[in-house]
């Protein structure tokens, strides 16, 4: 079958991509100047780069292997799910999902537009992912769906944060 041998060749490229990315960033975690530098670096943020390209393994990994990373901003303010958001990828975005209570922080970050979540969900597509679909209808229906889930976690953490001062 045809298919089938595309998706098998590109899984293995994407564990042989996972292999090599988890071995440089061994690497530069056991060289404390890259790390250091790297992580420093508001203009060389491998997190920020792998969230706007969606590469969910390389952000899965970074966080593995500095927790704390969740908690940067990009020189606008951005978290990586802002980012996520304006990119609209999907992968990276769903890992809110799994980090539990830090999401109603991060969910209410606003950047230095004074923009939360919501507002970037509100603005329109990059243009290459508007054309991921044909037509304007199309694209409207895709553009709606992803204010949608995003509108959805993010009510979700507003009535989890109401409810928490409720208890209090």
């Amino acid at each position: 079958m045809p298919g089938f041998e595309t998706v098998q060749k590109k899984k293995i490229l994407n564990s042989q991509a996972l292999k090599l990315v988890q071995h440089l960033w061994e690497l530069i975690e056991s060289s404390d100047e890259i790390y250091g530098d790297l992580i420093k670096s508001p203009l060389s943020r491998p997190l920020f780069i792998a969230a706007e390209f969606g590469i969910p393994e390389i952000v899965i990994e970074l966080l593995h292997s500095y927790p704390d990373l969740l908690w940067k901003v990009d020189s606008q303010n951005r978290s990586l799910f802002h980012i996520a958001i304006v990119y609209r990828q999907e992968k990276i975005f769903n890992l809110i999902y799994e980090i539990g209570a830090h999401k109603d922080l991060i969910t209410s970050y606003r950047d230095n537009n004074n923009h939360n979540i919501l507002h970037l969900a509100g603005k329109l597509a990059p243009s290459d992912k508007l054309h991921v679909v044909s037509g304007a209808a199309l694209q409207m229906q895709r553009e709606l769906l992803w204010f949608k889930v995003i509108v959805q976690s993010s009510f979700w953490s507003q009535i989890s944060q109401f409810s928490c001062s409720l208890s209090i």
